[in-house]
């Protein structure tokens, strides 16, 4: 799968031209065989479901889903019996056409979209649904100035499309780093842990860290790391038959009696009644 940048660093090097683009129904129950898709193409979904198959794999329609074709994609479709598909679709040939240094290059555009063949889940579907009907009303014009208006337009709409996958990288990466600070959490509970310290290891702003792990977790940081130390907080309450005071550092507490005052508020009871509570036959 490319990723944002190197989608950008392809599209800035190619040159396209726009042989189609079209406003489709598909009607309901309709299916159609495989064949053999043989031009860059992409659809839009603007409403319905269905599936789609290419090249052996199955993709499922709905609302906002942005399908890419490349030459030569084995392709076979079927709408679900409940309702029609509207799609826009866009046909175009590509060619790479950049400056090296001084030299100008020439080439074909080979497999450089073949990653993104199949589904992309629009982030911002209005967005990228604007962009699609603003290239099918520009394309149905055939005066020169808008011909030229519809090539920016599709060069905007892969803009947005480019905008959709590091939006949806961003937040994949910055999901992955709320979960490793929740790992670190686990695994240090008995240390001291601060809300500035936790996001200052994932690059992110404290406020939006606290967001995104709120997000993630249903919990901001704070009542997360106390949910957790209370919880192992307990186990040693029921399981170590260790001091009070010994438990309260273990668990990230190095004044007992906070520790006693932040279970009892948390548990409704004090650690010394909840294992009394917890050893009785």
């Amino acid at each position: 799968m490319l990723n944002a940048t190197q989608l950008a660093d392809y599209l800035h090097k190619s040159v396209f031209s726009i042989t189609f683009a079209g406003n489709t129904i598909l009607p309901a129950g309709k299916y159609q065989a495989p064949y053999v898709h043989k031009i860059h193409s992409i659809h839009y979904i603007v409403k319905g479901s269905g599936f789609y198959v290419m090249n052996g794999v199955k993709h499922t329609l709905e609302a906002g889903s942005v399908m890419i074709f490349v030459p030569d994609t084995t392709f076979e479709w079927l709408i679900s019996d409940t309702e029609d598909v509207e799609i826009y679709h866009i046909r175009f040939d590509c060619q790479m056409c950049y400056k090296d240094k001084l030299d100008w290059v020439f080439q074909a555009s080979g497999n450089g979209l073949a990653p993104l063949r199949g589904k992309l889940a629009a982030v911002r579907p209005a967005e990228v649904r604007r962009c699609f009907e603003q290239v099918y009303q520009l394309w149905k014009t055939y005066d020169p100035i808008s011909q030229y208006r519809c090539d920016l337009a599709f060069r905007e709409l892969w803009l947005s499309l480019i905008d959709n996958l590091y939006d949806q990288q961003y937040s994949s990466d910055t999901d992955s780093m709320v979960q490793f600070t929740c790992r670190y959490i686990e695994d240090h509970i008995q240390s001291s842990l601060t809300v500035e310290q936790l996001a200052k290891m994932t690059g992110l702003s404290t406020g939006y860290y606290s967001r995104q792990f709120k997000r993630l977790t249903g919990y901001a940081p704070k009542d997360y790391i106390i949910r957790l130390r209370l919880n192992k907080a307990k186990e040693l309450l029921e399981q170590s038959g260790l001091a009070l005071s010994d438990i309260s550092k273990l668990v990230g507490y190095d004044d007992e009696f906070y520790f006693s005052r932040m279970f009892k508020r948390f548990t409704g009871m004090t650690p010394s009644y909840y294992a009394r509570q917890s050893q009785r036959p």
